[in-house]
């Protein structure tokens, strides 16, 4: 055996020994591997109460404010859909008057009449859509009008008779807005209602009601969703 290549071939394994474990050391300790934990999503489960403000008209012009609040609850059945039901009722600033005059010899016989809308109520199931804090939905469901009327004659500027008047009447509703989620538990929103009266007990000229709404609410949580 030749005793001068054993030696080369031992000179060499040890050269490529020292290199691994040289490069080994060279290497930093890798620890686990990171990951960023899911962005967790808005869950619109729970009751929730609040308030509103908006506008109101009649198809025959006459409108105003209005203010209430309402009560709900929402079912988030999946990530993005939300199945919920909501009550509110509102009173309104919606007035309407009329006066008429007959001249006769010496005598003058008048009369005013006024009108109101007193308040405006719905309870509607609806259904949403949801991207995390955003909520877009629709309703359908029942609503509910309550008006007084009263009527004063006077002759030559002395009362000497009056009457007066209220009804609650029933129609339909549907309603779509959305809503956002504000930090915590409240959240925010903006809502149009078109309520239909039509029918032979209505008292109003007009059968249609449009309302136009910003409100806020806040959420008690609740059981949440299986997703």
């Amino acid at each position: 055996m030749n005793i001068r290549r054993l030696i080369k071939l031992g000179l060499a394994a040890a050269v490529l020994a020292s290199w691994s474990v040289a490069s080994n050391a060279a290497e930093p300790a890798r620890g686990p591997v990171y990951r960023a934990p899911p962005v967790p999503f808005y869950n619109w489960t729970g009751f929730y109460a609040g308030a509103h403000v908006g506008v109101g008209w009649a198809d025959g012009g006459s409108s105003g404010f209005l203010g209430g609040g309402q009560v709900g609850y929402n079912y988030q059945f999946s990530p993005n859909w939300v199945l919920g039901v909501e009550a509110d009722i509102a009173g309104t600033t919606i007035k309407d008057s009329a006066s008429a005059a007959v001249v006769g010899p010496g005598v003058i016989l008048s009369a005013n009449a006024t009108a109101s809308l007193d308040w405006v109520s719905t309870f509607a199931p609806r259904i949403g859509y949801a991207w995390d804090r955003w909520l877009v939905y629709g309703k359908v469901g029942g609503a509910w009008a309550h008006a007084s009327a009263s009527v004063t004659a006077s002759v030559n500027g002395l009362p000497f008779a009056s009457a007066s008047a209220e009804q609650t009447v029933g129609g339909w509703v549907l309603g779509v807005g959305t809503e956002y989620a504000l930090r915590d538990n409240w959240t925010v929103k903006v809502e149009y209602n078109m309520m239909d009266f039509s029918g032979d007990n209505n008292p109003f000229a007009d059968n249609k009601f449009h309302v136009f709404k910003a409100g806020i609410n806040y959420r008690f949580g609740g059981p949440g969703g299986p997703f």
